[in-house]
């Protein structure tokens, strides 16, 4: 192990997630709910939110939500369930009657989506923050060799293979389990990297998995004892029956190695960066993957740094690049002292953390949407390799403001969720916009209300970070302050609002508090509602709980 992954290995180990030989931490205590009856085969059908975006070109529409507009007011909390530890990741999927969720502790679940009596739960080696995707595993040929190769699946029947959730950790590793009994049938470290993590969801297509790397490195290049930095970000395609990886490109085209010495010292790395925050986007028409990039952790210019980049399904050949923004080269070094004298021009935070959306236009046209924390929504043309169709500077009234992961788009409009660019404590508010997707007119924009936090004024934001979602007649969008709303589709206006932030009576008897909402956003199947409160990242407010609601709790 080279010098400075030895110096982020130690890093990763003092935050707890792994131990200093990479082992996981401690398991937390079962739950003590079970369903009364064993769980059955899960099939993929119509009726289901799988992954992050529902669909594969990861729009956040339900167009079935089993419910109607005219009754989202009358949402109430059905159950509550309470994760172990506090601060949750992870956003709920639900498919064939089974939600499906990741925890900060590691642990994933799967529960009855009408009840939340738990089915079974598997301990990954750290924290899961990223959305399950369900698949039905195909050609057992594949299983057969898989069998042989690992003793632990000799369960499997081959001429009935199973259906398999997949996510991935904060330490790298994709795993893949047997939705119905929640056992292992493969574990791939997607990056050798000791601080890479997967915080985007996996996309899945065919009989392959798409899994985007991000690291942590961009928390530790803030000190300037680290020797930063020597991540790249990726995206990685791995074969669902066995977990192999079938190709990997960078976006970092080159190995980083010793370039310059900072100021304190310590000698420097790069290029890196330009981590992949968010689930990729599948384009089957034109065969190609979508993902949106974060910036360069150094100060070395990188093409596909807060950029959307198409790469081929097949191989992972890159077929364009659209890099936003005349400044690309704000430095996570640049920042904290460690660089030599900054840029003249440092730049802007231009990172991209939400996932594209790519939506259908009059005449048989497609628009690739794509939103940044420089608070710009981007209509891009994917026949011309993104060129900008349309871009809009949010102005939300209440200061700067950008997108993290908050996009969502119906036929008509994509909504923009945003929170605040500034620090915190002196910007405190969002909001939600609607542009109209072929024109890239704002609709309506309604600034954040701004009720004072139930657990006080510390670490209250009103910033809207959550990712959108949104149904007939009706968008949900969560705020840091843990209120969740629903506005009309219309006009903006608020037919619905919830304070997720306080405690509830768990049906698995664990102590459950709400808080803030953030990252992944409320899903919708079979005239049920489900979010997770209490993200606890940044500047949010931690808790533990999954709520499901329906019209009048019933």
């Amino acid at each position: 192990m080279t010098k400075p992954f030895k110096q982020a290995w130690a890093a990763l180990a003092a935050t707890g997630l792994v131990t200093a030989a990479g082992l996981p931490g401690p398991a937390v205590a079962l739950d003590a709910n079970p369903c009364p009856n064993p769980a059955g085969p899960v099939a993929v059908g119509a009726a289901q939110w799988n992954g992050w975006g529902r669909d594969l070109e990861n729009s956040r529409y339900q167009p079935e939500p089993a419910i109607r507009a005219a009754d989202v007011p009358k949402l109430r909390l059905k159950w509550a369930y309470g994760y172990q530890g506090n601060g949750v990741y992870g956003q709920p999927t639900v498919v064939d009657g089974r939600l499906f969720v990741t925890s900060s502790s590691g642990r994933v679940y799967a529960l009855d989506a009408r009840t939340g009596c738990t089915y079974w739960t598997f301990d990954a080696a750290a924290a899961a923050r990223t959305a399950v995707t369900v698949g039905e595993l195909a050609e057992p040929r594949k299983l057969r060799l898989l069998q042989k190769l690992t003793r632990h699946n000799a369960h499997i029947d081959v001429d009935k293979p199973p259906s398999a959730v997949f996510f991935g950790d904060d330490s790298g590793a994709v795993y893949a389990l047997d939705a119905q009994r929640g056992s292992l049938l493969w574990k791939t470290q997607a990056d050798a990297h000791p601080l890479a993590r997967i915080t985007g969801s996996p996309s899945l297509y065919r009989d392959r998995l798409y899994v985007p790397l991000s690291s942590s490195e961009e928390d530790l290049a803030a000190n300037p004892a680290y020797g930063c930095c020597t991540f790249r970000g990726s995206l990685v395609a791995l074969d669902i029956a066995s977990g192999q990886i079938l190709w990997k490109t960078y976006t970092a085209t080159q190995e980083a190695k010793p370039y310059r010495t900072g100021q304190t010292g310590v000698q420097q790395y790069g290029p890196a960066g330009m981590a992949v925050w968010s689930a990729p986007t599948i384009d089957t028409e034109r065969g190609l993957v979508y993902v949106a990039t974060g910036k360069s952790t150094t100060g070395i210019a990188q093409p596909m740094a807060d950029a959307i980049v198409a790469l081929d399904l097949r191989d992972g050949g890159l077929r364009w690049t659209k890099q936003a923004g005349p400044e690309n080269n704000e430095t996570a070094t640049c920042k904290s002292g460690a660089e030599p004298p900054c840029p003249e021009a440092p730049g802007f935070n231009g990172d991209f953390s939400a996932s594209p959306i790519l939506r259908g236009v009059p005449a048989g046209r497609q628009i690739l949407l794509a939103g940044q924390k420089s608070g710009v929504v981007y209509g891009l043309n994917p026949d011309r390799e993104g060129d900008v169709l349309w871009q809009d500077k949010i102005d939300i009234g209440n200061g700067p403001v950008g997108v993290l992961w908050g996009l969502a788009a119906d036929y008509r409009n994509v909504y923009a969720a945003v929170a605040p660019a500034g620090t915190p404590a002196t910007n405190i508010s969002g909001g939600l916009v609607a542009i109209e997707i072929s024109s890239g007119r704002v609709r309506w924009t309604v600034p954040a209300p701004t009720p004072m936090c139930s657990w006080g004024p510390l670490d209250c934001s009103h910033g809207q970070a959550q990712a959108v979602t949104v149904m007939p007649g009706i968008v949900f969008s969560g705020s840091v302050d843990g209120h969740l709303r629903a506005y009309s589709t219309i006009d903006g206006k608020i037919v619905w609002d919830f304070d997720t932030a306080k405690a509830y009576a768990a049906v698995n008897g664990v102590t459950t508090s709400g808080g803030s909402l953030d990252h992944g956003g409320p899903t919708i199947v079979n005239g049920m509602l489900y979010v997770n409160s209490g993200y606890g990242k940044s500047a949010g407010h931690p808790g533990n709980a999954l709520l499901a609601f329906s019209v009048d709790g019933k």
